[in-house]
């Protein structure tokens, strides 16, 4: 099975490296680049929430052989929200999505927020928002190099989350979702039983120790999740 995985805002497919280590051996794992970043470091960003719908939908279904080919969806932090929205997009089109993992994540009309498009356009301000989420080194925020190559790529993505509307939808995913999120994350909340409102099969939450980035932390948890909910998924639907 392909599992398709989106990252987190200002990141890249490299973040995923150790997980996809850790999964060779039983699944396909294929790390999605927005552009601007990675193996589409030359392509212009895009700013607007559904313009990166559109363009990860695109690429994940060259990804795919057929709509009848089952995968899953990964997304971290902006990559967990991309992946529910465009969820939506793939079991309207009668896509064989069996299920949708996020990690550092909050309910989808929480990260409504379109003060970020004003923040987007501050050097400062921008920085402060890195700095409060933590897992970048100080050195590196200080440094040169980072903020020539790595700030652009967080201004497009804030202002692509603050263009991000909530649309409630005319009906419930119809994917098991699993949420992962750490127990010092700024981001996450505790209201876990909502989430139930939001697809029609069943929702699991787990918590971590860790802050807002931790994948690599945590990586072994994360991988044997991921592989105890495919397999599993893979037994109830054959």
């Amino acid at each position: 099975m392909k599992l398709f995985c989106i990252h987190c805002a200002g990141g890249s497919s490299k973040v995923f490296q150790s997980l996809s280590q850790q999964l060779k051996d039983q699944l396909e794992v294929i790390p999605v680049d927005l552009p601007g970043r990675g193996k589409r470091f030359s392509r212009e960003y895009i700013y607007y929430f559904e313009d990166a719908c559109k363009d990860l939908v695109t690429i994940i279904k060259k990804g795919l052989n057929n709509n009848q080919e089952e995968f899953a969806l990964f997304g971290h932090s902006m990559g967990s929200l991309l992946s529910f929205e465009i969820a939506h997009l793939f079991q309207n089109e009668k896509f064989a999505l069996n299920h949708v993992f996020l990690t550092g994540t909050k309910l989808p009309y929480q990260f409504e927020n379109n003060s970020l498009i004003d923040v987007s356009k501050n050097d400062d301000e921008v920085m402060d928002r890195i700095k409060k989420l933590g897992g970048t080194p100080p050195d590196l925020l200080e440094h040169p190099y980072f903020l020539k190559l790595y700030l652009p790529t967080f201004k497009a993505d804030f202002h692509l989350i603050g263009s991000y509307k909530y649309q409630k939808k005319e009906g419930k995913l119809n994917i098991p979702i699993t949420v992962i999120n750490g127990k010092d994350d700024p981001l996450s909340n505790s209201e876990f039983d909502r989430w139930s409102q939001l697809t029609k099969q069943k929702v699991e939450i787990l918590m971590v120790d860790g802050g807002h980035f931790f994948l690599n932390e945590q990586i072994e948890f994360v991988s044997k999740s991921i592989r105890l909910k495919l397999i599993k998924d893979l037994i109830i639907n054959q």
